[in-house]
C-alpha cells in the first residue's frame, strides 16, 4: 500500500535500488536454495546412497517407515473418523447396507415404501424421524420433517426464521420472471423497518442485504440467508430435538 501512494518518479528509484542491491548481493550458487528442493534432496540422496552400504540403507528405511507410522497426520486421521462416522450414522439408512422396511420397492412389486415416505402422510415411520435428528439440513430436507419443525417453531413464536429461509430457496429458485417481485415480498415482510416477520440479524448483513435488494438477482439473500440457517442450527435445532413435539412424534412413528 506504500508502494502505490508514492510518486512514480520515486517508485522507479527504489526499484532500480532493490534491482542493484540484489546483483551485488547475489547469492552464491553453492548455498541452499529452497526454491530449488528437490534438485537439493536427489543430491542428497545420491550422495546418501553412495557412501552407505545395503545394510545401513535398510535400516534408515526401516527407521523412516516406523516414524512415519507413528506420526500419522492429524488431518488425514479426522477425515477418516468422519468418515467412519457418518458411514455408522447412515448405516441402517443405505438400502445398499440395510435392508429396506418393509421391502424394497425396486426389488419387489410392494410400493409401501414409498407411500410411507411422502410428505402428505399423517404418521411417518421410525427411521424417518430418527433420520431428523441426525443434522439440522436433514431435517430441512425432509418436507414431513420441515412441517413439524414449523409446528415447534408455532409454538415458541419464532417461524420467521424459517419462513425467510424457505422464502430465499424460492427465490433463489424461481423463475427470473417473478424475481423483482419477490424481492420486494421479502423486503417488506421480513427486512423493512416494522415489518410483520421482522428477523433478528446483525446490522452490517441487514446493511448488504437491503442494498442488494434494489438490484435483485437470485444469490442476493445468501448471506442473511446463511446467518438465519446458522442460528436455526446452532440453536433453535437442539431446542426442538429435546421438545414434546419431537419427542411426541417419535412415540406416534410407525416400525413397519
Amino acid at each position: 500500500r506504500a508502494g502505490r501512494e508514492r510518486k512514480k518518479a520515486d517508485r522507479v528509484v527504489f526499484d532500480c535500488q532493490e534491482r542493484a542491491y540484489w546483483i551485488v548481493n547475489r547469492p552464491p550458487v553453492s548455498l541452499y536454495n529452497c526454491l530449488n528442493m528437490w534438485s537439493y534432496i536427489n543430491k542428497s540422496m545420491s550422495t546418501t546412497l553412495a557412501q552407505h552400504d545395503s545394510a545401513v540403507l535398510t535400516r534408515l528405511i526401516i527407521n523412516f517407515c516406523q516414524y512415519t507410522h507413528t506420526h500419522t497426520h492429524t488431518h488425514t486421521c479426522t477425515y477418516f473418523h468422519r468418515l467412519v462416522k457418518y458411514t455408522t450414522t447412515y448405516k441402517t439408512h443405505d438400502p445398499f447396507l440395510a435392508p429396506c422396511t418393509p421391502s424394497n420397492p425396486w426389488q419387489t412389486d410392494d410400493d409401501t415404501y414409498w407411500t410411507l415416505n411422502t410428505r402428505s402422510i399423517q404418521v411417518p415411520t421410525k427411521m424417518r424421524v430418527e433420520r431428523w435428528s441426525f443434522s439440522f439440513f436433514e431435517l430441512l430436507n425432509d418436507l414431513r420433517g420441515r412441517d413439524d419443525f414449523k409446528i415447534f417453531l408455532k409454538k415458541e413464536f419464532s417461524g420467521e426464521n424459517l419462513a425467510f429461509w424457505e422464502a430465499a430457496e424460492e427465490l433463489k429458485w424461481g423463475t427470473a420472471s417473478s424475481m423483482s417481485a419477490k424481492a420486494e415480498t421479502i423486503f417488506k415482510t421480513f427486512l423493512a423497518p416494522g415489518a410483520p416477520r421482522w428477523i433478528n440479524i446483525d446490522g452490517r448483513t441487514m446493511g448488504l442485504t437491503v442494498k442488494g435488494l434494489e438490484h435483485p438477482q437470485r444469490y442476493v439473500l445468501e448471506a442473511a440467508q446463511t446467518h438465519v440457517f446458522l442460528l436455526m442450527k446452532k440453536d433453535t435445532f437442539f431446542r426442538y430435538l429435546k421438545s414434546p413435539v419431537y419427542k411426541d412424534i417419535q412415540k406416534k412413528a410407525l416400525n413397519p
